[in-house]
């Protein structure tokens, strides 16, 4: 399924204003010396490469299903996802928190002028205009949710990525900033290798969080408790639904589920289908077995058709219910009572 334009259309701004950064800002650290500019070069750097794992995530996981995959490409984006984590944890995190250790075991006076100030105020200007740009994609797309839980329960990994490293970026401009300042003021280089550090270990803390995040997606996390709550409750306002239990769901992407559950039809909603088939004289006699055939023909049609009328109600309840399994439980001739089923009833009519 295609990803969210709004995900594809905050990656490419990011993409395209990191980019520009990241030559600003190393035009910078060769002018200055600055250990914390270095570091923000190569965050700068680091989150480019990352843009553009997430854009080829994006991309491939936006390929209709074939005969290879029947439920089509979007974990594509998770695999991605955890690659463009790993770049930020171990280019981004690792490299800038081994640069702020030898700045601090070898410290040097940085020489930090306007060029660098002025460089610091573009890339926050750029940054945080990113910045500003996912969120108001984010809040779009949240269509009135709460914008944290939007992020926690249904936001693109992409988008979200695309929002921690756009909020690290301008925080850890921040930090640079006064780093430098602070070095420069007072003479002490050991202020510029701590800021450095700082970064470091902010970017380090966005990836573990994208790893954890992905990695739960990849393996297919089950849908949000209120989609689920939902497809219970759509299935038991069918008059026709006496008891639904086994259920299971799951995350294929953010924008689709897949629900499986075993139903039981009511009785009463049974016999009034086969009721409607029946002679005016009854039951047919046994010997006649074309009029039994035609008996189970239309209990068989009258089951289909009202799966199919609980899957559209699903549906039309769960946007994002792209795949549903509804299987009929198998009731025996004296059928248990409830609390002794082994499946676990998760709800009853009675």
């Amino acid at each position: 399924m295609a990803a969210p334009a709004s995900s594809v259309s905050a990656v490419i701004a990011a993409l395209s204003g990191n980019l520009l950064v990241t030559l600003v800002k190393f035009i910078a650290f060769l002018l200055s010396g600055s250990g914390a500019m270095l570091s923000e070069a190569i965050h700068s750097a680091a989150d480019t490469g990352n843009q553009v794992l997430l854009f080829l995530g994006l991309k491939r996981g936006s390929r209709e299903r074939d005969a290879d995959f029947h439920y089509g490409y979007g974990g594509e984006r998770f695999i991605f996802g955890i690659l463009s984590a790993s770049g930020i944890f171990f280019v981004g995190c690792g490299v800038t928190v081994y640069h702020g250790i030898q700045s601090l075991l070898h410290p040097h006076v940085a020489e930090v002028g306007v060029v660098t100030f002025a460089v610091l105020g573009f890339s926050f200007l750029v940054e945080g205009g990113v910045l500003l740009f996912a969120v108001r994609g984010m809040l779009k797309s949240a269509q009135g949710m709460p914008f944290f839980r939007y992020v926690r329960e249904k936001a693109d990994p992409a988008a979200v990525a695309i929002l921690l490293e756009d909020g690290a970026a301008v925080l850890g401009l921040v930090l640079a900033t006064t780093g430098i300042l602070l070095a420069h003021v007072t003479g002490n280089p050991i202020w510029d290798a701590f800021a450095s550090i700082t970064v470091g270990l902010l970017l380090g803390l966005v990836a573990i969080y994208l790893v954890v995040e992905n990695r739960t997606l990849l393996l297919g996390r089950a849908a949000p408790e209120s989609a689920e709550r939902r497809f219970i409750e759509v299935v038991l306002a069918r008059g026709s639904v006496a008891d639904i239990h086994d259920v299971k769901t799951r995350q294929l992407t953010p924008e689709s589920f897949t629900f499986k559950a075993e139903i039981r039809f009511s009785e009463s909603f049974v016999a009034a289908r086969l009721a409607q088939a029946l002679p005016a004289d009854g039951l047919p006699p046994t010997r006649e077995p074309q009029a039994l055939h035609g008996l189970a023909a239309h209990l068989i049609r009258a089951l289909s058709e009202e799966v199919d009328a609980i899957e559209a109600d699903i549906r039309r309840a769960i946007p994002e219910a792209r795949h549903i399994d509804l299987e009929l439980e198998h009731v025996a001739a004296s059928p248990q009572p409830v609390s002794a089923r082994p499946m676990g009833v998760v709800a009853h009519v009675p």
